[in-house]
């Protein structure tokens, strides 16, 4: 797995979630609605406002910020044709315009966007590059938002099962490789005022089938672990998981981290 380096980052020596992008599209736990309410309150107060969402994926966060309203404009950019075109065959209606694009290049104008988010997404970029990209695009006094979303409690039960067995088919595994301190870095910034965070907390059901799936999706699972050990590692999953809940329902407490920022 791909590891920090330098304090910008993650640098991806290879396409990420790629593998299983359907699984990605159809079983990640995606976002609370309060935190499209907080964003949108915060910047997207005019007239057809133009919100974009870097790092998209298959497209969940842009997804459900875009209501599938037609005064407004929402763009999801992503590097992978692959998991733009999961997102894309997966919604019924698709409610935004995916573009094949990084953060640190955006094939936007100067100065049109009110909205600009990363939802579990920013750690992959280099930071100074896709903030300098991020300002560029805003319109003055529009905002950023970054969202992470993490499981709650790794001590649980089942989840310290999967912790043990995640490290060891995956012994480069960190959890908190996606944590840093990213409100002091849109202070440190110096080109972001109106900055701030908040928790959200959220709980998602899975059935055992979708709960593998969104196992294998993950980066430090699905890309990290070899493909004959990574089956075996989902049918230990599979049949342990029914003796953690033996009702057939496994739930998951999310936590979700939002840090905003204004241009000044």
């Amino acid at each position: 797995m791909p590891r920090p380096g330098c304090g910008y980052g993650i640098v991806m020596s290879k396409p990420l979630f790629e593998k299983y992008a359907d699984d990605y599209a159809s079983s990640r736990p995606g976002y609370p609605a309060e935190i499209k309410s907080l964003l949108k309150e915060k910047f997207c107060t005019g007239s057809c406002p133009v919100f974009l969402d870097i790092a998209c994926g298959t497209g969940i966060f842009t997804q459900l910020m875009s209501d599938g309203c037609c005064n407004q404009l929402c763009i999801g950019v992503d590097s992978s044709f692959s998991l733009l075109r999961s997102g894309i065959d997966y919604y019924d209606k698709i409610a935004y315009v995916p573009v094949c694009g990084r953060g640190e290049r955006l094939p936007l104008k100067p100065d049109s966007c009110d909205l600009v988010t990363v939802a579990q997404g920013f750690h992959w970029m280099h930071r100074h590059d896709s903030l300098t990209e991020i300002l560029r695009v805003l319109k003055p006094g529009a905002g950023v938002g970054l969202i992470w979303y993490r499981r709650k409690d790794l001590t649980a039960p089942h989840q310290a099962y999967i912790e043990e067995l995640t490290r060891h088919y995956n012994p480069n595994y960190d959890p908190k490789f996606m944590d840093a301190d990213y409100m002091g870095m849109l202070i440190d910034d110096g080109r972001f005022d109106d900055i701030g965070q908040k928790l959200f907390y959220d709980s998602k059901s899975f059935n055992l089938d979708t709960y593998i799936r969104w196992q294998r999706s993950k980066s430090f699972i699905g890309d990290a672990i070899e493909p004959d050990l990574l089956e075996e590692f989902l049918q230990k999953v599979r049949a342990k998981m029914p003796a953690f809940f033996p009702n057939g329902v496994i739930v998951e407490e999310f936590k979700y981290d939002v840090v905003w920022g204004r241009k000044k």
